[in-house]
């Protein structure tokens, strides 16, 4: 069986409209603490606003918080 790559989307699964590349500040509270991450690489849709994160992104980035808000985190 090969490698399997999941394509990137290209349309909002919201609104349907044309998603573009955009840097974003990703926000996240652990243990009531907000942690903010600037210029994070996504698609944002130009209608309404929804965001996709790759998936590789999105851990690499749930990893640097749990790293920064210590044992056992509870993410909301």
């Amino acid at each position: 069986m090969g490698l399997v790559i999941p394509m990137r989307p290209t349309h909002c699964t919201s609104c349907g409209t044309a998603l573009m590349e955009s840097p974003i500040t990703y926000e996240v509270i652990v243990n009531e603490e907000l942690f903010q991450i600037e210029d994070v690489p996504a698609l944002v849709c130009r209608d309404c606003g929804e965001q996709w994160i790759d998936d590789e992104v999105r851990e690499n980035l749930e990893k640097l918080v749990a790293e920064s808000a210590g044992p056992e985190p509870h993410v909301q």
